[in-house]
């Protein structure tokens, strides 16, 4: 049985389960030390991240981390500028899929063909907000941090979003 399923579940198949897992926040980052565990958080230490590999067991602090997955030599609003562009083309493809689901459901007469293409659509568009929260979290150097910085990010945006308007 094992078999007959690696056949039919091709790396398509597992790209989209990671970014599902990504999305959905189930996954963690690698340990950099042993490369095997992921790193957990702390519940004695928000500060605190700690391999959740038995033979490891390492913690690190938050900056610690911060330089420890820094790119070396990158620039950080190149990275930004990069990850708004994904997030771009991500809301665009959301967009697309919803109009082309929408005219086949109108089609078919099929109710779950838009239900379907719905979910679909959410799910693209969690990854290009979380494409833009990368972006934003790049510019304003706010990684690694104890709490995840999520309204400081809304109030960024929906300022942007005034900015532009009065233009």
């Amino acid at each position: 049985m094992r078999a007959r399923l690696a056949r039919r579940v091709g790396p398509e198949h597992k790209g989209f389960a990671a970014m599902g897992g990504t999305v959905l926040g189930g996954t963690h980052a690698l340990c950099p030390t042993c490369r095997r565990g992921r790193l957990m958080s702390d519940p004695e230490a928000l500060d605190l991240r700690r391999c959740d590999d038995p033979k490891c067991g390492a913690t690190f602090s938050l900056p610690e981390l911060g330089r420890t997955y820094a790119l070396d030599g990158a620039d950080p609003r190149t990275l930004a500028a990069y990850e708004r562009q994904q997030a771009l083309t991500l809301f665009v493809a959301a967009e697309i899929i919803g109009v082309l689901a929408a005219a086949w459901a109108i089609y078919a007469r099929s109710w779950l063909t838009l239900l379907g293409a719905a979910l679909l659509c959410l799910v693209v568009c969690a990854t290009a907000m979380v494409s833009r929260y990368r972006a934003w979290q790049l510019e304003h150097g706010r990684l690694f941090e104890a709490r995840a910085p999520l309204r400081a990010f809304a109030v960024s945006e929906v300022q942007g979003l005034f900015r532009r308007s009065s233009r």
